[in-house]
């Protein structure tokens, strides 16, 4: 059976979120909705599936990756998140759905959305050289550890853990932005893929939302480092720590401490970075939590 298409920018807003951004597209019964309203490069995405009658399951596809639904309360609607990488072209995007209903009969719809193109900052730094170019040992060291947390990446589960959104780890203003292309010592680096923000030395870090520690580590950049897996493909990171209070296999909750702030891996100074991935995509972490406002 053909996916249906239908175009334009396909938007849809929680009960509590403000009125003035929602949008909605709906074919027979049937009424997809997304949030936010404009989608850039970078940015979380929440979608809701509405029907008039029971659903038996959702199951969806972006960039070639499975989209995880969960049934909301009382069985309607279903929920999920998406990622849209900080390094997707802007343009013209596809969303597949494959809506199975009570009875068994499947419908399958495509939409189609805009990602719009976000200009993110230059940052310039200068640090010592040997924090630039690593040395044949510390890049051996730097490539183990690499595969170590992309194969984590892969291991993500699509069991929903998370509950009640997503919060802030720490209360502190953001040094360094999302996806900020940096020039180390005169030298373009890769973007930087999460958020720095402002705290002292041993401020409390909270979890952002419940789930399992899936790692505990301590790399060459990231530091003192703890992953956390909240299902649905979804992965919180805090680096930079000066001490690690939950261990690998824990599970947490939101709000819950799981370390202290620090300078630990290649740190200049006290702060915390905090990275999310959606399916492998990076995403800017404050985007996540504007989809829960409190």
């Amino acid at each position: 059976m053909k996916c249906f298409l239908i175009s334009g920018v396909i938007t849809f807003l929680l009960a509590a979120m403000p009125s003035g951004h929602s949008a909605e597209s709906r074919r027979g019964d049937i009424q997809i909705l997304i949030s936010p309203s404009e989608i850039h490069q970078g940015d979380a995405v929440f979608v809701k599936v509405i029907c008039s009658h029971p659903l038996k399951s959702i199951q969806g596809r972006f960039k070639g990756k499975d989209l995880i639904f969960f049934r909301g309360k009382g069985g309607l609607p279903f929920f999920s998140l998406l990622g849209v990488d900080l390094d997707q072209p802007p343009g013209k995007e596809e969303l597949c759905l494959h809506i199975t209903g009570e009875g068994g009969e499947v419908i399958e719809r495509r939409f189609a959305f805009a990602v719009i193109k976000r200009d993110f900052p230059v940052q310039r730094l200068t640090l010592p050289p040997e924090m630039v170019t690593l040395s044949a040992e510390n890049l051996s060291r730097v490539r183990k550890e690499r595969t170590v947390v992309q194969t984590l990446f892969a291991s993500i589960t699509k069991r929903r853990q998370w509950e009640r959104g997503f919060v802030m780890p720490v209360d502190g203003a953001v040094l360094s932005p999302f996806g900020v292309r940096r020039i180390l010592n005169g030298e373009p680096r890769s973007p930087h893929t999460g958020v720095d923000l402002k705290a002292e030395m041993g401020t409390p870090v909270h979890a952002t939302s419940s789930g399992t520690v899936a790692l505990v580590g301590d790399h060459f950049f990231a530091g003192k480092s703890v992953y956390i897996d909240h299902g649905m493909g979804i992965v919180s990171m805090y680096f930079h720590l000066s001490s690690v209070l939950v261990k690998e296999g824990e599970r947490v909750h939101m709000g819950q401490v799981i370390g202290l702030v620090g300078q630990s891996g290649r740190a200049t100074g006290p702060h915390l970075h905090w990275g999310i991935r959606i399916q492998g995509s990076r995403v800017d972490p404050l985007t996540l939590v504007r989809l829960f406002p409190r």
